[in-house]
């Protein structure tokens, strides 16, 4: 059965789509799920970043945001006190997604965009039939300018993995992909499974999906073993999902595609401002950087090989996250292009230009 003949009639909101993909059970909804998110990326046209007039208005919600907010402190789930916080307009929204943003879980992630279920809750929204069950507060925090946004990176990630191993396939070669710190690697997923939707010879195909979180690993595992078509392939070994640790050196078999997004902006390093420079904070001290991380996933890219991943702007909707705690590391295509040339990748001219993100395409040089 093709994506565009799976049912239409999905009655999912956003975070119950997100249940069907993830929990236990749900295999019919979670094949449907990820049909109308395939639809979506390949068939509907592309999700557009968020106009002027909705720019105007993140501004304006950035200034309310902070106003609002107060910060406590808490226990976290590690047993160290992390800052959490306080505002009364988010609180009554009751969203789950505005409860992960107010409350991070674990100290040594307060600053970063945890990327659990609601995080993700953001990508159902490229589904049509799931978009048009979302609530009032669905389309106002999923949807915003750094959501659309969000959708648009998804998007494009997807197309370019997906263009890269369809090129090479026709070739009549073999290719290995990976998706490292992927969160539930929900984009390589889409790409394996328009693939073998397309007729891809599946002895041809083998993937690996990393993260450092054990539960975003169980969870991609769960979802890959719901697909009739990924199954097989997962229970062959042909594709692997196990927690990695980026900073960690270690031997791994070259990649021909690799795909790093939303990762690298956490770290220091070929940027043109810091979260930290621009509210007037003591600049972050000290390794890691983010030449450490390049280096890595150079390692593990074939010569030759591709990688997809992403810039980030300073953007009013992006200072909102950061009246939250999070702390980015900024960079345009010129600082992200002079990262990556310390890995041997070089622009293969492609990219997309959003909002807050880029996405493009490297090469790494034989």
């Amino acid at each position: 059965m093709t994506a565009s003949s799976t049912p239409l009639d999905l009655r999912l909101t956003p975070m119950e789509a997100l249940a069907a993909l993830y929990g236990e059970g749900s295999e019919e909804n979670a094949r449907s799920v990820i049909a109308s998110l395939s639809r979506g990326i390949f068939e509907q046209p592309q999700p557009q970043p968020s106009n002027r007039f909705r720019r105007a208005l993140a501004h304006m919600v950035w200034h309310l945001m902070r106003t609002t907010t107060r910060t406590e402190k808490k226990p976290g789930l590690d047993g160290v006190e992390v800052t959490t916080y306080r505002n009364r307009i988010l609180e009554r929204s009751g969203h789950p997604y505005a409860r992960t943003l107010l409350e991070p879980s674990r100290a040594d992630t307060h600053n970063f965009v945890e990327g659990g279920d609601p995080m993700n809750a953001v990508y159902m929204m490229i589904s049509p039939e799931i978009r048009q069950n979302a609530g009032l507060w669905d389309n106002i925090i999923l949807d915003s300018v750094q959501g659309r946004d969000v959708q648009c990176r998804l998007v494009w990630e997807t197309m370019l993995t997906h263009r890269a191993a369809a090129t090479r396939l026709a070739r009549g070669e073999t290719v290995r992909m990976k998706a490292v710190a992927a969160g539930t690697g929900l984009g390589l997923i889409l790409v394996l499974d328009r693939l073998l939707r397309e007729g891809c010879d599946p002895s041809r195909l083998r993937a690996t999906i990393t993260d450092r979180e054990l539960s975003n690993v169980e969870k991609a595992t769960r979802l890959l073993g719901k697909l009739e078509r990924t199954r097989p392939l997962l229970e062959a070994g042909q594709i692997r999902v196990h927690t990695e640790d980026l900073l960690a050196p270690h031997a791994t078999e070259p990649h021909e595609i690799i795909t790093v997004m939303g990762i690298l902006e956490y770290f220091p390093g070929h940027t043109f401002t810091t979260s930290e420079e621009h509210l007037g904070h003591p600049a972050p001290e000290g390794p890691p950087h983010a030449e450490d991380l390049v280096r890595n996933i150079s390692a593990m890219t074939a010569p030759g090989g591709s990688l997809v991943t992403n810039t980030f702007r300073l953007q009013s909707a992006v200072r909102i996250m950061e009246v939250f705690g999070k702390k980015f590391r900024y960079r345009g295509r010129p600082e992200m292009q002079r990262l990556l040339a310390t890995g041997g990748f070089r622009p293969e001219g492609r990219h997309y230009a959003g909002n807050v993100f880029d996405v493009e395409l490297f090469r790494k040089e034989s």
